[in-house]
Order: C-alpha cells, then structure tokens, then sequence
C-alpha cells in the first residue's frame, strides 16, 4: 500500500507540473500573440503618422513652391515689362527723326534711351530665361540699329522739317525779300536748282564749272536763312539728288519694321512663360513643363536672326 501511495504522489505530481508548464506555455503564446498585435497596431499608427506628416510636408512645400513662383514671375514681368517700355520709347524717337536734334548726341534722348533700354535687357539677360533672352537681344539689337538710322537720318530730316515749317508759314510775308520767311523761299529754291544742276551734269547737259557755280548759290542761301546748323547744311548740299536720302529712309523705315516684328516676338513668348501654369524653375528639378515652354519660345527666335 504504501508503495502504491507513493506512486500515485510522484504521478499526480508530475501531472501538476506538466499542467503548470502548458498553462505556461499557453500564456506565453498568448502574451506574444499580444505583443505581435500591439506591434503591428503600433506600426500601423506609425504609418498613419508618416503619411500624414509627409502629406502635410508636401502640400506646405507646395505652397511654399507656388509662392516661390508667383514671386519669381512678379519678378520677371516687371523685366519684361520695363524692357518693352523702354524699347518702345527708343522706337517712338527713332520713327520721328526730324525732331531729333543730332548735335546732342550722347546727351540727346534717343542716346538716352538706347542706353535705358541696354540698361533694361541686363535685366531681362539676368532673369532668363536663355529662350526668351535671345528674342530680347534681337528687339534690343534692332532698336538700336533703328536708332542709329535715325541719328543719320536726322541732321537732313530735321533740315528740311525746318525749311518747309518757313516756307509754309501762314504769316509769311512775300514782299520783304529780306524776310526769314522769303530768305527760307530762296533757299528751298536754290536746292531745287542744285538738284536739277545734279541731273544735268549726269546727263552731261552742263559741266562742272556750272555745278559749281549752283552749288554755291545754294550754300549762300542756306547760310543766308539762318535756319540750319553746319551739320544741316552740309546734309542737305552732300546728297542734293536725295540718292543717298532715299536710300537711307528706306533702311530707316525696314529697321523700324523688324524692331516691331522682333517686340511682337518678344511679347508673345513673355505672355506664354508668364503664364501661372507654366512657370517652373530649373532649381526645382521638376523641369519638364519648363522645357516644354521654353522650347515653344524658343521657336520664334530661329526666325527672327539676320
């Protein structure tokens, strides 16, 4: 019996501890099937965390980017901007040659302009882009050449703006010979004949001698008037078959046309790269709606150099 006894003990005993050891091992498995839910619920809050953060991230970079861009356009229309304006006064002195005033020069407000509008295409240069800097050099190139036409254009244009201003004047007096309005008569009509002594000569009609006789009649009669400058004078008895005028009024009026040509260009494609939906900058590395638009600007260009 006793034997027995001790057996049943030492059994019972071992079944005590088998049970200890699988209610421990179940809650072991139960505590890690916990952590492992716990981990994962706390990766997933990480998760949510991260895109939240990084949504918030992007849309204030965006913002950030769509300030950054509304102020560089501000920036670059005012270039613009100021480039055209000051490219259309130089256009607006170098159309009227005879109001320019060629003994100036330097101090003149064509010159002026010209060097405003130098001063604007630095900036212009500056900003970019490269696309639209090129159709700003050909409108700033071609004001310039329009400008220089007229500075030639000018001593003779602005000579006979005179003459004819005191021949036509309605307070002329026709009975004083010696009256500035009868004085600016002779001279206008001693061009005249210096101009037909020009067509006679060439025609061997008359010799030199002759020529030369009419042409100092006429160079008395413009001194005599009292109108014109030495520069005037001696443009308007330098070409008196008004060869060398025609010719230059025709080089005058085909560079005042392509600096037109070259502004529209130039307008256009500073329209197209302003535009709020295309303006990306290389910085960015988002370029794509950059190159996009830069090539469309960049087309007219090809056209537009000599």
């Amino acid at each position: 019996m006793g034997g027995g006894d001790g057996m049943e003990t030492v059994v019972g005993a071992v079944c005590t501890l088998l049970g200890v050891a699988v209610g421990a091992l179940g809650a072991l498995a139960a505590a890690r099937i916990q952590l492992r839910g716990a981990i994962a619920q706390a990766d997933a809050v990480l998760a949510q965390a991260d895109t939240t953060y990084r949504a918030a991230l992007d849309q204030a970079y965006a913002a950030q980017r769509a300030a950054h861009e509304q102020w560089r356009r501000e920036i670059r229309r005012d270039a613009y901007a100021a480039f055209v304006t000051a490219l259309d006064e130089v256009r607006e002195l170098a159309a009227r040659p005879e109001l320019l005033d060629a003994r100036e020069e330097a101090s003149g407000a064509l010159p002026a302009a010209s060097r405003a509008v130098t001063a604007a295409f630095a900036v212009v240069e500056l900003e970019g882009p490269a696309s639209l800097t090129l159709l700003a050099r050909t409108a700033h190139q071609r004001g310039l050449t329009a400008a220089e036409h007229a500075l030639r254009l000018a001593p003779r244009a602005t000579a006979m703006r005179l003459l004819n201003s005191a021949t036509g004047a309605a307070t002329a007096d026709t009975s004083d010979s010696g009256s500035p309005s009868a004085l600016a008569r002779a001279a206008h009509q001693a061009l005249t004949q210096l101009r037909e002594a020009v067509y006679r000569m060439e025609r061997g009609e008359t010799g030199r001698d002759a020529y030369d006789a009419v042409r100092q009649r006429a160079t008395e009669a413009l001194d005599a008037c009292g109108l014109f400058t030495a520069d005037q004078t001696r443009a308007l008895l330098s070409d008196p078959s008004w060869e060398v005028a025609l010719r230059m009024g025709s080089e005058h009026a085909d560079a005042l046309a392509r600096c037109e040509a070259a502004r529209g260009d130039f307008v256009t494609a500073a329209r197209a790269l302003l535009a709020p939906d295309g303006d990306n900058d290389a910085d960015t590395g988002d370029d794509t709606d950059t190159d996009r638009r830069e090539a469309r600007v960049a087309r007219p260009a090809r056209r537009l150099i000599p």
